[in-house]
C-alpha cells in the first residue's frame, strides 16, 4: 500500500527514507519524452574560437559616435580594429 505525503489529518508526513522508493525514471514512463530531452539543446552552438569580453575606455563622444551608427556597431569597429591591424596602423 502506497502511503500518500498527507497524514489523516492532512498535514504534510514527515518524509521517511523509503519516501523515494516509489520514484519512477522518466524514460520508463514517458520514453518518447525523455528521448527528446535528451536530444534538445538549448543556448548557442559551440564555435572553436568563442569571442572573449575585454573592455576598454573611450571618450564619450566617441562611444556616442560610434553606438549611433546603430545596430550592429560591434561588428562594424571589429572589421575596421582588423583592418588597422593588417595595414600596421596599430
Amino acid at each position: 500500500m502506497q502511503k500518500t505525503l498527507i497524514d489523516d489529518d492532512g498535514e504534510v508526513r514527515a518524509l521517511t527514507d523509503d519516501s523515494n522508493l516509489r520514484a519512477v525514471m522518466l524514460r520508463d514512463v514517458l520514453p518518447n519524452l525523455a528521448a527528446h530531452s535528451q536530444k534538445r539543446k538549448v543556448g548557442r552552438p559551440k564555435v572553436a574560437a568563442p569571442k572573449r569580453t575585454k573592455s576598454f575606455k573611450l571618450s564619450p563622444d566617441l562611444i556616442d559616435a560610434i553606438v549611433a551608427l546603430g545596430k550592429g556597431y560591434n561588428k562594424r569597429v571589429e572589421a575596421v580594429l582588423r583592418e588597422s591591424i593588417a595595414e600596421g596602423r596599430i
